[in-house]
């Protein structure tokens, strides 16, 4: 049983299920790919949370490559700012018709339930049984745990389970930045330079994208914009309007056209601040129970992938008996 449905629930899926292990996911959400998220309105469609991917590592230069070749994903920018890829740089890539393109692709070949919010863990004898909101129960022989890590350790918390002092210590001292978006839809083109992408940050604003310009499917004027750390953990409580004109404000010189509607999403769990020391660990060892995600891998999609992978392999580590 993997919780959670995002870049690293996925992958892991993914690694266990071609090496023949049965794999459920359960997901809190309507939707899979966590901050790979796309909002679809009547004035168009936006990438709301993750703007491209990258990859830096072997293992994930191969998935990323591959999803390019099945259409999922396409060269944007590079890191440069140039419109082509160059040697030696590192490429930007797109989802192709959206950045929900790869989750959603991932997730066809899994066993999925949306919609079911994860409240506790309950041991009995060599099982776990997850129990979710509106009386649901499944059972589970390992589980492997990926929210962002705050609401792990609440689950841990329901369940009266217990880390080691030295995990619980390293766990509990990983904070997260929150993140506000701020989604626009214009009367008119933006002003925002090709190739549609603008990093201003840190503060106010940290980033902002023309989604039409970017490639996605959707229609001109549609604009996301990403408020920085500071101005998110600041306003996060403050009403739409509040924070809507604020930062319009802050980015008027790259709007070119009237605003005609706007939208809101805050992450409360954008990014960590921090990582762990490993991948992914081992809280539990019988029945297997495994933590796993971006404050183990790393902050980019990149890093919970790769968190997704180690926890893959540390459990099927534990199911042969391998001592790692």
């Amino acid at each position: 049983m993997i919780i959670g449905a995002g870049m690293t629930g996925l992958t892991a899926a993914a690694t266990l299920s071609a090496r023949g292990l049965t794999v459920r996911l359960l997901e809190k959400s309507r939707g899979v790919g966590g901050r790979m998220a796309t909002r679809r309105t009547d004035a168009g469609a936006f990438d709301q949370g993750t703007q491209f991917l990258t990859a830096r590592t072997h293992s994930f230069i191969n998935m990323l490559e591959g999803w390019n070749r099945t259409g999922l994903l396409r060269p944007w920018v590079t890191a440069s700012g140039e419109a082509t890829a160059q040697e030696n740089d590192i490429v930007r890539y797109i989802g192709i018709p959206s950045m929900t393109a790869v989750p959603k692709h991932m997730a066809r070949s899994q066993h999925l339930l949306l919609r079911h919010k994860v409240l506790r863990l309950d041991r009995e004898d060599d099982h776990w049984v997850v129990r979710c909101d509106e009386d649901v129960a499944v059972r589970a022989t390992a589980v492997i745990m990926t929210p962002p890590l705050p609401q792990a350790l609440e689950i841990l918390h329901a369940s009266s389970l217990e880390l080691g002092s030295t995990l619980a210590e390293e766990l509990q001292s990983i904070s997260y930045n929150s993140c506000i978006a701020l989604m626009a839809a214009l009367a008119g083109p933006s002003a925002i330079p090709a190739p549609g992408g603008v990093s201003l940050g840190p503060e106010p604003v940290r980033w902002i994208a023309d989604n039409y310009q970017k490639g996605i499917h959707t229609v001109e004027g549609t604009v996301t914009i990403h408020a920085g750390p500071a101005f998110s953990d600041e306003h996060y409580g403050d009403p739409e309007d509040v924070v809507q004109s604020l930062l319009l404000d802050a980015i008027s010189p790259y709007l070119g056209s009237p605003v005609r509607m706007t939208q809101i999403h805050r992450w409360r769990y954008s990014e960590p601040r921090s990582t762990a020391a490993r991948a992914a660990v081992l809280a539990v060892e019988h029945p297997p129970l495994l933590i796993a995600g971006d404050s183990f891998g790393g902050p980019r999609v990149e890093g919970a992938a790769l968190s997704g992978l180690a926890a893959a392999d540390l459990l099927t580590s534990l199911i042969h008996g391998v001592s790692r």
